[in-house]
């Protein structure tokens, strides 16, 4: 049986992400989201895990073909659960944008608050400028990081471990402290449609050009 691989970090620190803003004055309507990296390959994480290239691609191909084929976007709940079961209630953002870069060996892309509770939870965070981080959960197994790997990667930690082939990717949770230390968001503000801009009063009108 496979065993859940959950990426909470187990060490304590923290990264601060920088804040754009995008859109016309501060009354725009905007929509919240999230933009960075969500998983990285072939580097010692915090939990003394190693996705090698190849496994974690593979991953990411899966999900996304499964994606397309099910109508059901990949999706992230509020702090990994402690099984590998979807919890309707704990979904808290969705993925529109889901890439992979082969020379970096990233999942990167763009998450979007559920309008759900957790969703709205994520949301406030937010905008009381909490840094938003993101964590894999998985089921799969994994084994001793090879010396070929440990030779590549100058990797010498002696516990450290690698991610084998045939996991599979449940969700992208929104934590407090991630294992990889890039996947850590900037905080976005888009806004939602022209025809939701500001129109301006006679009197802003006047106020402006006079």
């Amino acid at each position: 049986m496979d065993n859940l691989i959950d990426e909470e970090l187990v060490e304590n620190f923290m990264i601060l992400p920088e804040e754009e803003i995008i859109g016309e004055g501060e009354n725009a309507k905007k929509q919240i989201c999230f933009k960075g990296v969500f998983s990285e390959a072939d580097s010692l994480n915090a939990n003394k895990r190693v996705y090698p290239k190849k496994v974690l691609r593979t991953v990411f191909e899966q999900a996304m073909n499964e994606a397309k084929k099910s109508g059901r976007p990949v999706f992230g709940e509020l702090e990994h659960a402690k099984d590998s079961h979807v919890n309707l209630e704990r979904i808290a953002v969705t993925f529109p944008e889901l890439n992979w870069n082969e020379e970096t060996g990233q999942i990167y892309g763009k998450a979007v608050p559920t309008l759900t509770e957790a969703g709205e939870t994520v949301r406030k965070l937010a905008l009381s400028k909490f840094p938003i981080c993101f964590s894999t959960r998985m089921t799969g197994k994994v084994k001793p990081l090879s010396e070929e790997l440990r030779n590549k990667l100058g990797i010498f930690e002696e516990k450290a471990v690698e991610v084998c082939e045939g996991c599979k990717l449940i969700s992208i949770d929104v934590v407090g402290t991630p294992s990889c230390r890039k996947a850590v968001s900037t905080t976005m503000f888009e806004e939602t449609s022209a025809e939701e801009k500001h129109n301006p009063t006679f009197k802003e009108v006047f106020d402006a050009i006079f």
